[in-house]
């Protein structure tokens, strides 16, 4: 019997893939050749190894995996955007009440200081003179400097 077939007669002996005679030409096999027993028990000493080894956790496809990343994404965006929201409507209600207690306040004192000094208005005078240093002029229609134009191209027919 050549090695390579009584590697595996020997291996199927062991994961119980023998038929009945098969299984009895294993059996007589390792009781007279010590280079099939020995085989037989690193066989086995490997097989049992792989018995304790420990089964890695099921892998998800990979589908399963970028949609639940998505939905979590899509989720944490719609939380952001419920808060940011509540948080701009939260300073719209404090700015809108800021305001009508302020001008209440302003009211309220308006009326308790009425008889007070009097506010003058200067409409055609100013109240503070303005000075013009080196009489500035500014013109509307004609620039201080003059802004050169690019010479404009004809356009040509194709």
């Amino acid at each position: 019997m050549m090695e390579q077939e009584r590697f595996e007669l020997v291996s199927a002996y062991l994961d119980g893939e023998v038929t009945p005679s098969q299984r009895r030409e294993v059996e007589l096999l390792l009781a007279t050749d010590p280079v099939a027993k020995h085989l037989y028990q690193r066989l086995l000493q490997l097989h049992s190894e792989f018995q304790r080894m420990p089964v890695p956790p099921k892998v998800e496809p990979v589908e399963i995996m970028v949609d639940r990343v998505f939905d979590k994404i899509d989720r944490r965006s719609k939380r952001n955007f419920v808060l940011g929201g509540s948080a701009i409507a939260a300073l719209c209600i404090a700015f809108i009440s800021g305001i009508i207690s302020n001008s209440r306040t302003n009211i309220l004192q308006l009326a308790e200081h009425s008889n007070s000094e009097t506010v003058q208005i200067a409409l055609n005078e100013p109240v503070i003179e303005i000075v013009n240093p080196n009489n500035v002029m500014l013109t509307i229609n004609d620039p201080v400097l003059q802004i050169p134009q690019p010479p404009i191209a004809p356009l040509k027919n194709q």
